[in-house]
């Protein structure tokens, strides 16, 4: 394991955006048995899913969510020092979305810009860079804004991953603060197994052709090409159940609390089997442990600010205070966790 205590960091907003389109997993009996459908839905608390219309990008979900947060906050433009951006789903390979954002929002040419190319930890990865970047104070106020339209990259024959993603953005303000504790982060990247979650044709070393085109079978009723995500359930479900557990325990352990002084814990919204399963295994109360999947589905690395909103609407509430723990953890594969104290943390409703 690994540890960074990164002070003077206040996180201050969250604001999320998703596709309007609903598509229900009934719809797709054309391609899956209907018992198979009902069958897969009912274990990964997933009946529909928000899922992007045609010419609808990640880069178009992040502008609504950034618009929305400045909106919602007293963040103006011109105080934004630094904007890191993470999608494994950009407009263009080159240049990254965190310039197109730059160029439609009109940021100063002072802003520090990044992208970054990570998956379901990539909120929690981002925070511990932009954190980094903001808490020696040289940098005052910075942009998380992370969004994927991962079911772009899906192909529908595909039972095991069709009917669990959906697209969605958020964005996330951090500022630099010397009131604040800041946040303490932990990671670990189990690298060996990179290929259990990829897209094997798209970039450089296997570019797009019309062989990689090719949908065929690929065993276990599972039909796709080398153009569409590819995911090794069972890997990836026992790298889960292992390494996430393991890891918060240790959080918790680095920062003498227990689960009793975590007032939510915040999950990447993998599905519902996933979520309980690790929720059991470190013994914690339902209640601290929002499992917000339907309706929604397995956004990536939007999914733990979109739950923390969701969990927010639900409440009927539109600022949250306490201690959290939030948990990233997938493509890499990788996984990172944060203890982060927010005092009214303004987060806007679905």
């Amino acid at each position: 394991m690994n540890k960074t205590s990164i002070p003077n960091i206040s996180m201050r907003g969250i604001a999320v955006a998703l596709p309007q389109e609903t598509e229900f997993n009934h719809e797709l009996s054309d391609v899956l048995e209907h018992d198979e459908i009902e069958r897969i839905s009912q274990t990964i608390g997933i009946y529909s899913r928000r899922v992007a219309e045609e010419g609808i990008t990640a880069f178009d979900l992040m502008y609504q969510a950034v618009n929305k947060l400045l909106n919602t906050t007293n963040i103006r433009k011109e105080n934004i020092d630094c904007l890191v951006c993470i999608t494994q789903t950009p407009d263009y390979l080159i240049p990254g979305n965190s310039f197109l954002l730059c160029h439609q929002l009109g940021l100063d040419p002072k802003v520090l810009t990044l992208d970054i190319n990570t998956g379901c930890a990539g909120f929690t990865h981002g925070l511990i860079v932009l954190g980094k970047l903001l808490n020696n104070g040289d940098l005052k106020c910075g942009l998380l804004v992370i969004g994927d339209t991962i079911t772009k990259l899906v192909n529908n024959q595909d039972k095991a991953a069709h009917l669990l993603f959906g697209d969605g953005a958020a964005a996330c303000v951090l500022e630099f603060d010397q009131n604040s504790q800041g946040l303490t982060a932990f990671w670990r990247t189990i690298a060996d197994d990179y290929d259990k979650l990829i897209v094997p044709a798209g970039g450089m070393r296997k570019p797009i052709s019309q062989e990689t085109s090719i949908t065929t079978f690929r065993g276990n009723g599972i039909y796709r090409s080398d153009n569409d995500l590819a995911m090794d359930g069972a890997a990836v479900f026992s790298f889960c159940i292992k390494e996430v557990p393991d890891l918060v325990n240790f959080a918790l352990r680095t920062c003498n609390l227990s689960s009793e002084d975590i007032d939510l814990f915040v999950f990447h919204q993998a599905n519902k089997f996933m979520v309980d399963y690790i929720r059991k295994k470190l013994k914690l109360s339902a209640e601290k442990v929002p499992i917000l999947v339907e309706g929604i589905g397995n956004t990536s690395g939007a999914s733990i600010p979109i739950a923390i909103s969701r969990y927010a609407y639900n409440q009927g509430i539109n600022k949250i205070s306490g201690r959290l723990c939030l948990t990233g953890f997938g493509v890499g594969l990788s996984l990172s966790s944060i203890i982060i104290e927010v005092e009214d943390l303004i987060v806007t409703s679905l």
